[in-house]
């Protein structure tokens, strides 16, 4: 089991270093026309750290049933308008190939390819045939990938082509390490 989560951790880890350094990620995350502008006014505000959005909807539980309804509506309004915000805000810089990331990343990567391990592992005990570890290894990334990624674009309005690729450079990541948890992790034998 100890080698099938470094294999596959390496495949993972390794994709990733292919995917974010060839450019597949160019045509979903775009530099941000008047970014510094935008940073000086965050900066400006003296905002915290943290993830804001607009329009944000409003704080109805101190309001009364009237004010509610109206700020409710004004909300709903604004949302349909447009434009809607997503802003995450780091206020000091970070170097984004530090060692320190690389490790966390995959650290990250080690034990996400551990409990794929595990699970075609259990399976294993009730005896999963080749075929069985191969969907479990294609399946649990597909369930990950859904549960997360799917549900924050719907929910959030991510962009369709910044919610895909994630959707897709998660997925070879992980299928990638689910496949060779697979072909690495036999039943025992009788």
């Amino acid at each position: 089991m100890l080698i099938a989560i470094v294999v596959g951790t390496v495949l993972a880890f390794g994709w990733g270093a292919v995917s974010w350094t060839t450019g597949i990620y160019d045509f979903a995350i775009k530099p941000l026309p008047g970014g510094d502008g935008l940073a000086a006014t965050f900066e400006s505000a003296s905002a915290a750290d943290g993830a804001y959005i607009y329009p944000a909807p409003p704080a109805t539980a101190v309001m009364t049933g009237q004010q509610s309804a109206i700020a409710t509506n004004a909300f709903r309004e604004e949302h349909r308008k447009g434009p809607l915000m997503l802003v995450l805000l780091r206020r000091e810089g970070v170097d984004p190939m530090s060692p320190t990331v690389l490790v966390r990343g995959f650290m990250i990567e080690l034990f996400g390819t551990a409990l794929l391990a595990a699970i075609i592992a259990v399976a294993c005990k009730f005896g999963a045939r080749l075929q069985d570890r191969l969907a479990l290894g294609i399946v649990v990334p597909a369930f990950a990938m859904l549960s997360s990624h799917a549900v924050v674009w719907n929910f959030f309005h991510l962009p369709d082509s910044f919610s895909m690729v994630l959707f897709i450079d998660g997925m070879i990541a992980w299928t990638l390490a689910g496949l060779a948890c697979a072909l690495i992790i036999k039943p025992a034998k009788r």
